[in-house]
């Protein structure tokens, strides 16, 4: 079922009752699948253990941004997974409309961080559909830890990366708004996205292989939501697979790129950071993020003005190894907006 399959089919095949099917397929997920000692996350453990961030660095690190993003221990993004509408009968939530998003559907709002494997490291699935990405990651127990932890993060210079719907912070870069095509900030908007990309590869592979989310999920929103989770307990359990048995390197790429060249291709031609690339439905732009009330507190202050400080020196060592935005051809080259807003070489 969770690759799609029918409950009234399987009772046919079976010769049992489709409520049999139904019960036997949630008594799988609950007391298996989404088992911690089954299959399990590192979640905020993660962000305390310097070693294994410095690790996941490593391979982000290694990656298309040439080492310049060497403190980068996890992707950011949010994603929409549709679901029926709540009701209070049947899930207790007397206002539905706060699940509905601005996709135009009903949703759950799951707060996803991956590594440069495309393994998730944390997530939050119970956020509503009708939250910005922002918001949602703001409730969560890792925000609070990354904020009374951010003297480590800052001396370590360990950050998380997210597109523009996030805030800046100390401990998360996120891209320059409207930066000029093939400035130092555009490149590094383009390393930046093409290193986020993994959390963006990682839901195209979760939602094109279990076809359960193909569709509005039609359950309570406790099963619901233990959908989501197992879905993603068992894309872990694909990814540890992976690197745990020593494939052959085209097979293993082959597998790893379910929607990745496709992303990047569009990402190279994309001068907007504003469009984002949608692998399901799971992205904000900037123009939705929530006004601030009332003055910030003393301590966002200090994160967002760490965190800018921390993104100009990125952005200075991409312009000291002359690295730009590569054009279609492969090459960097300077161009300015002609007549019509059109982009012409210089």
């Amino acid at each position: 079922m969770l690759a799609g399959g029918s409950y009234l089919d399987l009772s046919l095949i079976f010769h049992c009752r489709d409520t049999y099917v139904t019960t036997i397929f949630h008594n799988v997920i609950r007391e298996w699948i989404c088992n911690d000692d089954v299959i399990s996350y590192p979640n905020e453990l993660y962000f305390k253990d310097i070693e294994a961030m410095k690790k996941t660095a490593c391979g982000f690190a290694q990656g298309t941004n040439n080492g310049v993003l060497s403190g980068c221990i996890g992707a950011l993004d949010g994603w929409l997974v549709k679901i029926r509408k709540p009701s209070f009968k049947k899930d207790g939530i007397k206002n539905a409309a706060g699940y509905f998003s601005r996709k135009g559907f009903y949703a759950i709002n799951c707060q996803v961080i991956v590594d440069h494997k495309k393994r998730i490291l944390w997530r939050s699935i119970k956020c509503r559909g009708a939250e910005h990405d922002s918001t949602a990651f703001k409730k969560t127990k890792l925000y609070q830890l990354l904020v009374e932890d951010r003297d480590v993060f800052i001396r370590n210079r360990l950050y998380i990366i997210g597109d523009s719907a996030y805030a800046l912070m100390a401990f998360l870069l996120k891209p320059f708004d409207n930066a000029t095509p093939y400035s130092d900030e555009d490149a590094f908007n383009f390393y930046l996205s093409s290193s986020r990309i993994k959390v963006e590869c990682c839901f195209g592979e979760v939602d094109a292989r279990w076809g359960i989310l193909w569709k509005p999920l039609p359950y309570t929103m406790d099963d619901n939501l233990k959908v989501v989770d197992a879905t993603m307990r068992l894309h872990n359990f694909i990814v540890d697979y992976r690197e745990g048995n020593k494939e052959s390197e085209q097979t293993l790429v082959s597998e790893m790129s379910i929607f990745e060249q496709e992303t990047i291709a569009f990402m190279n031609s994309n001068n907007d950071e504003g469009d984002e690339f949608l692998i399901g439905v799971h992205n904000q732009s900037e123009e939705h993020i929530p006004n601030a009330v009332g003055r910030p507190r003393s301590v966002d202050v200090i994160l967002r003005d760490a965190g800018i400080a921390l993104r100009n020196s990125i952005c200075c060592k991409f312009k000291a190894r002359g690295m730009k935005r590569p054009d279609r051809l492969g090459t960097a080259q300077m161009y300015s907006r002609g007549y019509f807003g059109r982009v012409q070489e210089v």
